[in-house]
């Protein structure tokens, strides 16, 4: 057969046309024929470069842009169909090529099922390069694993993995029973880390040089799995931004309570037997469950109940005996605003006891009321004055700077590995700096172009202290003109080095870079001593 006629066949077939060529005595005919051909062919066969990588339940095709290859709404696990607030099932498998282009959400306000996947992003070239997984923040309640491309941190030869997790009700909802033991959505994220080890080799990852980051709760989510015995091997060295487990936005005290006060406003009349409530979620709909406006949190498990427990002890508690992964950790927050909402402190209000963080535990109401009152004489002297910016002040201290800054002591205090911590000073250079859009690290060295100069170089400065700890577990092996510090571990030396909140010290980054102590360190030594007092360790609920 001539080329031609090869080439006749092969356009035709790709535009689904059938075609018999009786003679080939017109060439006018033929050509024509051709020429239509060619243009369908054009139009209905994709043409993009791509790739297909063979995982553990079939293979994906992932598609080539300028800054590599992605991999979207890749399953990694199945959400249980019959009891839904369970851990996840094996992923699904298939025969063919499955197209790796679907952008997909756990959001809690959405009813699709099928929202377990990960995003793979991997640079055009290189094999067994290291590996950035992400944690999303969002309070556990939304957000999704980013699903366009990391141009800068492909561009220095590391692949990065986004993920999707249950979210709300459906990832947390804690009855103590083994349909609902509660934590399903950080056993989503597990199930994704296996799916890691499992598979990014293929795509051109070290499955043995795996960092995993996360921001605000993808970070409280981290500092869980490093605590769990069940997360042994799924990852070498953990970023930790602006969220500790530490903070009062992270656990749930009363998860029963929680069940119960929600499943009311569909109609619930029963008491607080966890088996009924098991029974009524489970006769709730998709729909229902996504007009839920109650926060669900992670909680403390009760693993007399079941198999396979996440989080079986007080994380602190866990923390401060040393029971956790042993790896590189480095820990940052900012002095952001944006993530606090003040909107309704205009005056200040009646009863400031309602304002004390859930994780204290007070022996009476006078000893509540004394504690209060003392705060609200620390921050709130002269309280008519700047009243939004002292409200501002004493939630970045309660919801981030204390917790943050205590996580990172705590975990150097017993790490065998070195524990950094940082600041970023956001604040710098006028209020056009302060946009939304880069009030975390992540954004800057996540996206790829910065529009203000200022942004740019601290853009460069955090990923070059990024890539060196991902790659060598050391952000600063070497001083140079960009970065002329050493950024020091938070414990000098070996681990039980006496530390504490007072004495402490961070990287700062911002109009310049140095090492010192925390900026509010009077506010988080006050903090200190409020929690070594009265701190609410966590019991398990009958």
């Amino acid at each position: 057969m001539s080329d031609v006629s090869k080439t006749l066949i092969f356009t035709l077939t790709a535009c689904r046309v059938r075609t018999t060529v009786a003679s080939q005595t017109t060439a006018m005919l033929m050509w024509l024929v051709l020429g239509v051909a060619a243009v369908c062919a054009r139009r209905h066969v994709d043409t993009s470069p791509h790739r297909d990588v063979v995982t553990t339940q079939g293979t994906v095709r992932g598609y080539l842009s300028p800054d590599g290859y992605a991999y979207l709404g890749v399953p990694y696990a199945r959400p249980p169909t019959r009891d839904r607030f369970k851990a996840p099932d094996p992923p699904p498998r298939w025969d063919g090529i499955f197209e790796a282009t679907h952008r997909v959400s756990c959001h809690h306000a959405t009813t699709g099922a099928n929202c377990l996947v990960v995003n793979v992003f991997t640079p055009e070239h290189g094999t067994s390069l290291p590996v950035l997984v992400y944690i999303h923040a969002g309070g556990f309640q939304t957000g999704r694993g980013p699903h366009y491309p990391p141009s800068r941190i492909l561009h220095k030869g590391i692949v990065v993995v986004t993920l999707n997790y249950r979210l709300g009700v459906r990832g947390f909802l804690c009855l103590g029973l083994p349909q609902a033991s509660g934590n399903a959505g950080l056993k989503d994220q597990v199930a994704a880390l296996y799916w890691i080890q499992r598979n990014i080799a293929n795509f051109g990852g070290n499955p043995h040089d795996v960092t995993v980051y996360g921001t605000e709760a993808g970070a409280a989510s981290i500092q869980i799995l490093l605590v769990s015995d069940i997360t042994e091997g799924l990852f070498q060295k953990v970023i930790m931004e602006s969220g500790s487990v530490l903070s009062p936005s992270t656990l749930t005290y009363n998860p029963i309570s929680k069940a119960l006060d929600a499943a009311r406003k569909f109609g619930y009349e029963d008491n607080e037997d966890r088996v009924k409530l098991l029974k009524f979620y489970q006769k709730i709909s998709e729909k229902e469950l996504s007009s839920l406006t109650e926060i669900f949190l992670p909680c403390v498990e009760n693993g007399s109940y079941y198999s396979n427990t996440l989080l079986e002890d007080d994380p602190k508690s866990l923390i401060m005996q040393g029971k956790f992964r042993q790896v590189p950790m480095l820990i940052t927050y900012t002095n952001s605003d944006d993530s606090i909402n003040v909107d309704t402190f205009n005056t200040f209000p009646d009863n400031f006891d309602q304002l004390l963080p859930n994780n204290l535990n007070f022996e009476s109401n006078k000893i509540r009321h004394r504690v209060a009152e003392l705060v609200k004489e620390f921050y709130f002297e002269n309280n008519n004055q700047n009243l939004v910016q002292k409200f501002l002040k004493y939630s970045n201290d309660l919801f981030i700077g204390y917790p943050v800054v205590k996580s990172a002591l705590l975990h150097g205090l017993k790490n065998t590995h070195p524990v950094f911590l940082m600041r970023l000073d956001n604040n710098h250079g006028g209020r056009e700096n302060t946009s939304k859009h880069f009030q975390n690290i992540f954004d800057y060295i996540y996206n790829k172009n910065n529009n203000k100069l200022e942004k740019e170089r601290i853009a460069n400065m955090l990923l070059k202290l990024w890539t060196n700890f991902i790659k060598l577990g050391d952000p600063t092996p070497l001083t140079t003109e960009l970065i002329p510090v050493i950024w020091q571990p938070v414990v000098p030396g070996e681990p039980g080095h006496r530390l504490d909140l007072a004495t402490i010290r961070e990287l700062v980054v911002g109009k310049t870079i140095a090492m010192t102590e925390p900026a509010s360190s009077q506010y988080l030594a006050f903090w200190d001593h409020v929690y070594k007092k009265f701190y609410k360790f966590y019991k398990d609920y009958d």
